[in-house]
């Protein structure tokens, strides 16, 4: 339970103490645009050390101010760069944006900058940023449905992950719950005959298509039908193994180059 919040002086980042834990939301509207990545936006720390019910003062600039119990001051210090992330975002210096998580190398930045270029809808800065905390599947369709130009193409590209995933038998599952966290984040409804067919199944789809064509809303159903089947859990299982094994097939070919150069 949060007891005590400050928002900063100069721009949207807001910090609480909550139990024994002193919490800094670099983004807080993350929330609305990704709560799957809310986590990486975050720095916490130990607040034990503050004693029983401690008061947050002030935020000015990089710097919280908190009054423990006893009348004391207890000042941290914080990371000035989100600060900065906020004000080339808020001047649309989306380039100097990237350069700048580029040059600090956080995960929080990266982070922050995504959920930030997603609510923009600037779709080029939420593909590297996306990528650069892993989060590969989302960059495809971030990608797919905006970066484009030609409509033809675009079509092509939507279904592009989709028809590997079914080639080789394998991540369909993945690729399905991306594209539907792609369509809510965006407020979109699903219109791909390719997507219909393999969230729904073949017997069904061909209706809904006709539905869909005819102007009936179907994000609800859609999303009663298909959200509600997603395991994620499984989903980022999978993923963290072909990453795995990516890096160990990584590292077992820079061994091998190694031992060449010995040779």
């Amino acid at each position: 339970m949060v007891h005590t919040l400050a928002w900063s002086d100069t721009c949207n980042i807001l910090c609480g103490l909550q139990d024994t834990r002193f919490t800094v939301w670099y983004y807080p509207n993350t929330v609305y645009v990704d709560r799957d990545i809310l986590p990486k936006t975050l720095y916490e720390r130990d607040a034990s050390e503050f004693s029983k019910n401690p008061h947050i003062v002030s935020f000015v600039g990089n710097q919280v101010t908190i009054r423990r119990a006893d009348g004391s001051l207890v000042h941290i210090s914080l990371s000035p760069y989100p600060a900065i992330l906020h004000e080339y975002v808020s001047s649309s210096k989306w380039e100097d944006a990237v350069r700048l998580c580029r040059f600090v190398k956080e995960q929080t930045m990266w982070a922050c900058l995504a959920a930030m270029a997603v609510a923009n809808r600037d779709m080029t800065t939420a593909e590297i940023a996306y990528a650069a905390i892993g989060e590969g599947f989302y960059v495809l369709f971030c990608v797919s449905s905006f970066s484009l130009k030609d409509l033809k193409s675009q079509r092509n590209e939507e279904t592009w992950a989709l028809e590997l995933a079914v080639k080789y038998k394998t991540h369909v599952d993945t690729v399905l719950a991306y594209r539907q966290k792609f369509l809510e984040t965006f407020g979109k409804q699903e219109t791909n005959k390719r997507y219909l067919q393999y969230a729904e199944g073949e017997a069904d789809v061909q209706s809904r298509v006709r539905e869909v064509e005819a102007g009936e809303p179907f994000g609800v159903w859609f999303r009663n039908y298909f959200y509600l089947q997603i395991d994620w859990e499984k989903i980022r299982a999978k993923i963290e193994m072909e990453i795995t094994k990516e890096r160990e097939r990584s590292s077992s070919s820079q061994a091998s180059k190694n031992i060449g150069l010995r040779h």
